[in-house]
């Protein structure tokens, strides 16, 4: 085997070679010394209650092995190098062993290595002790990629079981948003699961990621600042969020997320049981859609019930926009678009010329003459109990058509 065959791993002395090999026969009792090691020298390793005695006893053989092998030049024709490190690696990162206390252990079994290629070269004649740093230095090299090769193994382990951690926390999260497991034992322990309170009350909040936005927005942290638990899931163009407000009054919690969240937000009344929270989300959604497209404002479900019926029944909202502003709609955008106006600055005026003319900063008797316009394009007028409402619902529902 050439120097740059890697079975031959990083060290390439000869010298190291020859006692690794010597050192290989006496396996067991090396494995011994650094299993003893361990226990005695990092014990929370073997404490962790995750590693028992035989996985320990194992890994340390399998390890010890392979490197006397990368140092013997002896890893057989067609076998990974790395096979054991990688192994280990990807077993403590699942056994949640911290990285730092593996690699203490493989800087142990290093250390042992060493000391028992000092015994082997004492008790061969003629070895030369010019000789020991260069074993030395081979010995660290292997143990150096060794550890690296473990390194990587245990980070690579750790990703996955985040991305399956994740995922199951999205099927809890889903679950709870959307009511898919509803008996209050599944519920409860969903919460739990998700460090949410048990026992409410609980805002269901439904906020618009803008387009030009690049990534979805993480609101946690600046309510876990704050004091209130939460958890989020991006839903068609849009994030829902359950956040459990413990003691924190609900008004706070706009003013919270803002900073992460500057599209159009809706709220649902606050639960307090968590079986009700897909009926919330139901509302926090509808809530949302009350705002007409591109509206950065803050909607509450209550403070908007005419609207959210109207969205709730879009059939209807489309049939009371034909039939209350038809005629209107029709005209070219020039003279559709100032009639619509006055009409609106109308009714947010009580009716009263003077006001909406201040409103839209022109003659009163140019709101007048529009507002005859409108009677006559109607064919109804734009007074009157009655009428106003159902103006006001009509433009309600023009202004929120593109959220059908």
């Amino acid at each position: 085997m050439n120097a740059g065959d890697p079975r031959a791993g990083p060290g390439d002395s000869e010298a190291a070679a020859r006692l690794a090999r010597a050192t290989l026969a006496d396996l067991e009792s090396v494995t011994d010394r650094l299993v003893d090691d361990i226990i005695v020298e990092n014990p929370e390793y073997y404490e962790a209650q995750r590693v028992s005695e035989s996985d320990l006893r194992d890994s340390c053989r399998a390890n010890l092995r392979r490197v006397l092998q990368l140092l013997g030049r002896r890893v057989p024709e067609g076998e990974d190098p790395y096979d054991a490190a990688r192994s280990t690696g990807q077993r403590r990162a699942r056994q949640r062993v911290a990285l730092d206390l593996v690699l203490r252990s493989f800087r142990l079994g290093g250390r042992v290595v060493w000391s028992s290629a000092l015994e082997t070269a004492g008790k061969e004649p003629g070895f030369a002790p010019e000789t020991l740093l260069e074993v030395g230095t081979s010995v660290w090299n292997v143990v150096d990629a060794v550890s690296l090769a473990v390194s990587n193994a245990y980070r690579d382990a750790e990703l996955e079981m985040l991305r399956v951690d994740e995922q199951r926390r999205q099927v809890l999260v889903d679950g709870l948003l959307r009511g898919s497991g509803t008996d209050p034992e599944s519920v409860e322990s969903a919460l739990r699961t998700l460090g949410l309170s048990v026992s409410g009350p609980y805002l269901v909040v439904a906020a618009e990621i803008p387009a030009d936005v690049s990534e979805v927005p993480a609101p946690e942290q600046v309510l876990r600042r704050c004091g209130m638990s939460s958890v989020w899931q991006a839903q068609a163009g849009m994030l829902v969020g359950l956040v459990s407000t413990e003691d924190h009054r609900v008004e706070e919690v706009p003013g919270v997320l803002r900073p992460v969240l500057p599209g159009g937000m809706g709220l649902a009344p606050t639960v307090c049981r968590g079986g009700a929270i897909p009926w919330a989300r139901e509302l926090a959604v509808l809530a949302l859609r009350t705002l007409p497209a591109g509206d950065t404002g803050t909607a509450w479900l209550d403070d908007r019930l005419p609207r959210a019926m109207l969205v709730r029944s879009p059939e209807l909202a489309e049939r009371l926009v034909e039939r209350a502003l038809g005629p209107v709609l029709r005209l070219p955008a020039a003279e559709r678009e100032p009639l619509l106006d006055t009409l609106e600055s109308w009714l947010d005026s009580d009716c009263s010329a003077k006001r909406t003319a201040a409103r839209l900063y022109c003659h009163r008797n140019t709101v007048l003459n529009r507002l005859h316009r409108l009677e006559g394009l109607l064919g109804r007028p734009v007074s009157g109990v009655e009428e106003t409402v159902w103006l006001r619902l009509a433009l309600y529902a023009l202004r929120m058509r593109t959220r059908w």
